[in-house]
């Protein structure tokens, strides 16, 4: 299962890779690269980290139901993560942060777990409604009305987890059974800290100040390469691009990422050589970094992160998480 795993997402990642460089000047991206300015690129790289260091953030207020979890090591497994989705297909990744987090950290697995697809979700949500309404505004609509209605669905849906999250307890008590109501239990455990309406809201503002620091990048890296890109421009490309993570794909979403950004930047009228080439620098701004310093904790916490889908990793040592 893990060999088709891989080369499943190998293959998905070729064919988009494929569809993307036969429509490209490659000779003419690769300049576009090498003119770069590098201001540009350095606030880009900046801003990368910023959105990471968010993200880190709001894990950690995730994981402050479970328990007394530093932002050190919130931050720590966070590269971590982005590290093993580099190495892991189909974004396995989060599986592995998830694993290596809870062991370290002395946490439920499955809460920790719980945790990240709560995350997921937020992302999956917030950008979702990012990208429909900002799709109206690029396609010229004049009426307001769909992205008031989609901007009160959205709060709407979030403060309904609020209030739902709590009580699905008592629905799993009286419908599943006990094993699986046991494994759904811990999962849901992982969204406790949005049950309020304060902490609903606090998932939502940190999900929305990471992805302004996105857009931010996206529009350094345009600005470096030669692209004039408005602010609404570059949000709805990144809304797409983020979108792309989910479809399964190789490591690093090689190829699905590429084919996303370009399409999208293409659609708003832009040179597709110079498009790829800002879609590559930002992926690479955006991943490879995070991943190196993530290669350094995981070196430090002596796991190989390719063995953890056969579940033989051996846990941190103690004097490792004493450290972390």
């Amino acid at each position: 299962m893990k060999a088709a795993r891989v080369a499943i997402g190998i293959a998905i990642s070729a064919l988009f890779a494929w569809a993307t460089l036969s429509r490209v000047d490659l000779p003419a991206a690769g300049q576009a690269m090498s003119r770069s300015a590098l201001p540009g690129v350095a606030i880009a790289f900046a801003l990368a980290w910023l959105e990471i260091a968010v993200r880190a953030w709001r894990w950690r207020f995730l994981l402050s139901s479970l328990g007394k979890v530093s932002y050190r090591r919130a931050f720590a497994y966070t590269c971590v993560g982005y590290f093993a989705n580099t190495l892991l297909p189909m974004r396995l990744g989060e599986f592995a942060r998830a694993y290596l987090a809870a062991t370290a950290m002395r946490l439920s697995r499955l809460a920790t777990l719980g945790s990240i697809v709560t995350e997921r979700v937020a992302d999956g949500v917030t950008i979702v409604a990012i990208a429909a309404g900002l799709g109206l505004v690029v396609s010229g609509a004049s009426v307001p009305g769909p992205q008031v209605f989609l901007a009160i669905g959205c709060v709407a849906l979030f403060v309904a987890v609020g209030i739902l999250v709590p009580r699905c307890r008592q629905v799993l008590a009286s419908l599943i059974p006990a094993r699986i109501r046991g494994v759904a239990d811990s999962l849901i455990r992982g969204a406790d800290a949005a049950k309020t309406p304060s902490g609903a809201a606090t998932i939502v503002g940190s999900t929305l100040v990471a992805y302004a620091c996105s857009v931010g990048a996206m529009l350094a890296v345009a600005g470096a390469v030669g692209l004039h890109l408005t602010v609404i421009q570059a949000a709805f490309a990144m809304s797409w691009i983020a979108l792309s993570t989910a479809i399964p794909a190789a490591p690093g979403s090689v190829g699905t990422y590429e084919f996303v950004g370009v399409g999208v930047l293409t659609l708003l009228g832009q040179d597709p050589a110079s498009s790829l080439a800002v879609v590559v620098l930002l992926h690479l701004l955006g991943s490879a970094p995070v991943a190196i310093v993530g290669l350094i904790i995981t070196w430090a916490l002596h796991v190989r992160v390719w063995t953890l889908e056969t579940g033989s990793a051996p846990a941190p040592e103690p004097a490792v998480q004493a450290a972390a």
